[in-house]
């Protein structure tokens, strides 16, 4: 049993990010990524998955955005 909704869960515990787009070149707002979810991502070096709607193009997120994601994850 969880003291929390799903919705309340989701809110406390995710953290978006952005990412370009590297077909239309827009920043795309990425949610729904648990913090430790992420965390544990960077850590193991497996590769993190992003989308742009307008586009329908899924991409790995960059090495540049790989660590502007750690150094957010650190505060």
């Amino acid at each position: 049993m969880h003291a929390n909704t799903p919705g309340e869960a989701a809110i406390s515990t995710t953290m978006p990010f952005t990412s370009e787009c590297p077909r239309c070149g827009h920043e795309r707002v990425q949610p729904g990524h648990a913090r430790e979810e992420l965390a544990q991502l960077l850590g193991a070096g497996a590769e993190i998955e992003a989308y742009c709607s307008g586009c329908d193009q899924h991409w790995t997120i960059s090495v540049e955005e790989r660590a502007d994601l750690a150094r957010d994850l650190s505060r």
